[in-house]
């Protein structure tokens, strides 16, 4: 017959992953850890995405020129029937797609530190348009650990200023 063992449990100590600040508009993001050096707080950067068509113009990021297309013939006033040709028009922004993919790669990077376990909590400080891009492109699970937002555009802004709005 076998002695009964008595198990012993080790506490250690809590590792709770600290949260991670996300600064960003359309063109860049950047990403803070929260560092508690006697007492007071500091913003330890991370990591920087750009994106590097922010600044181009619209015509430099697509490739083909918008089609032609021809009327259907319909005559103008009492005259001969009409064979002009126009531009077509297009609804389509390069930029705003450009905006989303940038979007959906700040998205990525978040889900991999989350995955990893290294974020606890996520502040988010964005400007107010690109704010509601990331809240489109946000997964379920980081979408649960958004535990603030500011719709301000602090990207140049000092680390002073950040952890001021984003730890008050």
């Amino acid at each position: 017959m076998r002695s009964k063992k008595s198990w012993r449990v080790k506490v250690v100590a809590s590792t709770t992953p600290k949260p991670l600040i996300l600064v960003a508009d359309g063109g860049m993001a950047r990403l803070f850890g929260v560092a508690n050096s006697d007492g007071k707080k500091s913003l330890r950067e991370k990591a920087t995405l750009e994106r590097e068509t922010a600044h181009s113009p619209g015509r430099a990021l697509v490739s083909d020129r918008t089609g032609r297309v021809f009327d259907s013939g319909g005559r103008t006033g009492s005259g001969p029937p009409t064979r002009s040709r126009h531009g077509a028009e297009s609804d389509f922004d390069p930029h705003a797609a450009e905006v989303l993919r940038f979007a959906k790669r700040i998205s990525r990077r978040i889900d991999l530190e989350r995955r990893a376990g290294k974020i606890g909590a996520l502040i988010v400080i964005a400007e107010p348009r690109f704010l509601g891009v990331l809240r489109q492109v946000w997964s379920g699970p980081t979408r649960k650990i958004v535990s603030r937002e500011a719709a301000k555009d602090l990207v140049r802004a000092s680390d002073a200023q950040i952890l001021k709005l984003a730890m008050p």
